[in-house]
């Protein structure tokens, strides 16, 4: 192949215009699940956040990252600034679902989001880093050109066109590659210890009393936790390289899915599922998406019948 095809094809994989559906989509799940995750702290702000709460600013600012950035940094120390923060993320996090304002509302969501995780990230979980990373990364998308209030109010204008204008999709491919790398480092990090290898380790995980939500008798047979642990590896090194093959890809999403859902049953690990399950969206192609739209607008044409004609009176 010639270096002239592979700069064509790559810029081809970045910036030639493809529809929008799937951020769109993506902006919906992630809105979703960040109103899920407000509502969780919430009940428990004070004492996670506040400024009498279980740590200090103090020891965040001194034990934190060393790159950490916190609106808590520079305000006042009080509850009143907590629960207004926390106010203010959750109107941007409504805003981002609704699609009003869009990316304003994402970046507002995101800079307000990573000012509570920097405030207290010994609570923090890699649910945690997944939402902060594609939060980050959904801003340069134009998530908010299809499904949102955005575009209703240009199209009450007319400003925008009948159906959206495709875009370049570079933000998009930086969604994915990110959602790859997370699952080959997952399985890389995994192979190096005996219990994945031996096939052991989902015997182990599911024995962990701080995680377990129901227990299944088939985990009391080895044949089929080896099977599991050994599935679950080659389930997320689908994920990070199979889904790229356009024959394959809704096999191994679908795959994805059931795993992610099996964890979510038997383990409780909060938020982190249902996230990668979102983030999934960004793997389906815009264009199979427009292509279902437009079936089932075409079924709802069919099953919706013309309006007969009045009779005319005499």
């Amino acid at each position: 192949m010639k270096l002239k095809t592979i700069i064509h094809n790559f810029e081809e994989f970045l910036f030639k215009p493809q529809p929008v559906y799937s951020v769109a989509l993506m902006r919906i799940g992630l809105g979703l699940i960040l109103l899920f995750n407000w509502l969780m702290l919430y009940s428990d702000l004070d004492i996670l956040f506040g400024p009498n709460g279980m740590v200090s600013l103090q020891t965040a600012q001194e034990y934190g990252n060393p790159f950490r950035y916190s609106l808590f940094d520079y305000m006042p120390n009080t509850s009143k600034v907590t629960h207004t923060l926390a106010f203010i993320n959750l109107l941007a996090v409504l805003a981002m679902t609704f699609g009003a304002w869009t990316r304003i509302a994402i970046f507002v969501a995101f800079v307000t989001l990573i000012s509570f995780h920097h405030r207290n990230g010994f609570i923090m979980n890699s649910a945690d880093s997944v939402l902060r990373n594609f939060l980050f990364l959904l801003m340069f998308t134009p998530c908010g050109d299809a499904f949102s209030i955005d575009r209703w109010r240009l199209r009450l204008k007319g400003q925008a066109p009948e159906v959206p204008a495709e875009k370049a999709p570079w933000a998009l491919r930086m969604i994915q590659i990110q959602f790859c790398v997370i699952y080959l480092a997952t399985v890389m990090f995994k192979i190096k210890g005996d219990r994945w290898v031996d096939g052991t380790a989902v015997y182990i995980a599911t024995r962990l009393d701080d995680f377990v939500r129901f227990e299944l008798p088939l985990l009391n047979n080895m044949l089929f936790i080896k099977y599991l642990t050994w599935s679950t590896l080659l389930v997320e090194f689908a994920l990070g390289t199979l889904v790229w093959i356009k024959e394959l890809r809704y096999w191994v999403l679908l795959a994805g899915v059931g795993l992610h859902l099996g964890i979510e049953y038997t383990m409780s690990i909060p938020v982190f599922e249902w996230a990668m399950i979102v983030v999934m969206i960004s793997m389906v192609d815009s264009r199979d998406i427009e292509r279902w739209m437009d079936k089932l607008r075409k079924y709802r044409q069919q099953a919706v019948p013309p309006p007969t004609p009045q009779a005319q009176t005499t």
